[in-house]
């Protein structure tokens, strides 16, 4: 499995784990890692790519329209 499929599966295991009221945190993590590792936030599945818009709408980085 490559670096990429690793790190997706983690963050999926890691939320199917947690309780919601903890998404956010999640979510900030999983993406300080993969621009770390990666550069930038591309090449995201769709459905994390929508998780991850979401969380820059709430925190106002980003519109919501996605």
């Amino acid at each position: 499995m490559d670096k990429r499929a690793s790190l997706i599966n983690a963050f999926k295991e890691e939320m199917k784990r947690r309780h919601p009221a903890a998404y956010p945190v999640c979510i900030d993590s999983f993406t300080n890692l993969w621009q770390y590792e990666f550069g930038s936030l591309e090449q995201l599945p769709p459905d994390i790519e929508r998780l991850v818009a979401y969380r820059a709408a709430e925190l106002g980085l980003a519109d919501d329209d996605f």
